[in-house]
């Protein structure tokens, strides 16, 4: 076996640790506790709702890049970025195995973004 498909298979490992504990976190986020009839409960209860919400919003997206990462894998274009096609650099995906994107098109896409919100 390459190296390089020893690396990826480490990696398909990764990622589907990673998709079962976002799964996991998903499912405790949607066992909602009542928190009592009064106003303050109530208001008590809504904060913690849109806390909730906002953080199952940010596991979906990470679990759609984990899935995207997988269908890669075995389609034979993990580690290729995205945007110029060259390899995502391995140390990049160890930290961060979903990347689909190098450092140099990431730093590009964070420049763009910068000065749109100016």
């Amino acid at each position: 076996m390459t190296e390089d498909k020893k690396f990826f298979e480490k990696q398909k490992k990764a990622l589907e640790k990673e998709k079962e504990k976002i799964e996991e976190k998903m499912k405790k986020l949607k066992k909602y506790p009542s928190y009592g009839e009064d106003e303050e409960d109530s208001l008590q209860e809504m904060e913690d709702f849109e806390n909730n919400l906002s953080i199952e919003n940010q596991l979906e997206y990470l679990s759609k890049k984990i899935n995207r990462a997988l269908k890669a894998i075995e389609n034979g274009t993990y580690g290729k970025c995205s945007a110029c096609k060259e390899n995502i650099e391995h140390g990049r995906l160890k930290i961060m195995p979903y990347a689909d994107l190098c450092v140099t098109c990431q730093g590009e896409q964070n420049k763009g973004r910068k000065r749109q919100s100016r």
